[in-house]
């Protein structure tokens, strides 16, 4: 059976692991998840992360990230992602007619993360454009935006105000290397 891996999960699936960096009773591995290298090369058919891409920083983590998760996929394998669309936060934070003052400063911390411990801090604002380029450069191709995953009930099912505020996208590693490391 192929192994599949959830990062940052919350909940418990069968035919799943789940990697986060808090530990839990829900939780198979203790670590960050820009550093898999407890993992060898080509370990899982799947990698699904729902809200943690927002976590690194867009000048190196964000692209380091998701080179070890490309590296830790097999051939082909599958990377399912959800991050806040920072498009869709952006125009309900100006909603003012549509949303009071509180769900406007909930959509303010769904931008900058809520802040419940010293990892809940976004550091990226993504949108498809920004995230079709970092995958690209990371070696993924068949970048497809999906309305939802339906994998599991999380934060990539998010609404407010009748608004899916997640951008969903699903990505297959690509044979070949991207072009970063073909150079090399």
């Amino acid at each position: 059976m192929d192994r599949r891996l959830h990062i940052g999960g919350r909940e418990r699936r069968e035919g799943w692991e789940i990697l986060d960096v808090n530990p839990g009773d829900h939780v198979d591995h203790v670590g960050d998840a820009i550093d898999l290298s407890r993992f060898e090369t080509g370990t899982f058919a799947e990698v699904y992360a729902s809200h943690v891409l927002e976590h690194f920083d867009y000048r190196e983590g964000l692209l380091a990230a998701l080179r070890e998760w490309r590296r830790v996929l097999k051939d082909g394998g599958i990377l399912r992602l959800s991050v806040p669309d920072i498009d869709t936060l952006a125009q309900l934070l100006l909603q003012r007619q549509l949303l009071d003052v509180n769900q406007r400063f909930h959509v303010m911390r769904m931008i900058f993360g809520g802040h419940v411990d010293a990892h809940d801090y976004h550091l990226v604002g993504l949108n498809q454009e920004f995230l079709c380029g970092y995958l690209v450069a990371a070696g993924f191709d068949q970048l497809q935006r999906v309305n939802r995953h339906g994998l599991f009930n999380d934060t990539s099912n998010t609404v407010v105000a009748g608004t899916l505020i997640s951008l969903n996208v699903s990505a297959r590693k690509a044979v070949s290397a991207p072009a970063e490391e073909v150079a090399a």
